[in-house]
């Protein structure tokens, strides 16, 4: 059995990594519409749901985000803000404050009914590389697109902005 001081100090060291991967983990709410030269933007982020899971050497946390999208410069077509829901999943190592790794899902059915899917994964650097994996309508076009993105402002440990840029 556990004691009450080991368990709270347990609970006490799992919240520190949750705030810290949150930073990292709103950045793949990001994906928005690449392929657009001059297409960037900014968004904000909030979890909606959180999940750990405890092993031996590590910690798993799951996390669903609702996110606004906001583009600099959309194509001609594309609306000005999207909505999106982002799955982001991330690892720490036992008693470890950055993460070793993650990848994440997001989804769009924007205004006009079109539908967008990217994936990606936490970069070293403490950038999130995003890939455009689907996509039904204007989406079509940006299959296959890449973005960077970084977070600007973690707000707190449920919400924060972040920025991308195209890289192809």
């Amino acid at each position: 059995m556990l004691s009450d001081v080991h368990v709270s100090n347990l609970k006490g060291r799992i919240m520190k990594k949750i705030v810290i991967a949150c930073a990292a983990l709103l950045m793949p709410s990001l994906a928005l519409a690449g392929g657009h030269s001059a297409l960037g933007g900014t968004g904000t982020g909030v979890v909606v749901d959180m999940k750990t899971m405890e092993g031996k050497s590590g910690v798993l946390v799951h996390q669903t985000t609702s996110d606004v999208w906001i583009y600099d410069n959309p194509p001609e077509g594309f609306p000005k803000a999207s909505s999106a829901t982002c799955n982001q999943f991330i690892t720490f190592a036992m008693e470890q404050e950055q993460p070793v790794g993650g990848s994440f899902a997001c989804q769009v059915v924007d205004v006009d009914g079109d539908v967008a899917l990217h994936s990606g994964t936490f970069q070293s650097n403490g950038t999130a590389l995003i890939t455009q994996v689907a996509g039904t309508g204007k989406w079509t076009a940006f299959v296959g697109s890449q973005l960077i993105g970084k977070t600007d402002i973690q707000v707190d440990a449920k919400t924060s902005t972040y920025s991308w840029i195209a890289t192809n």
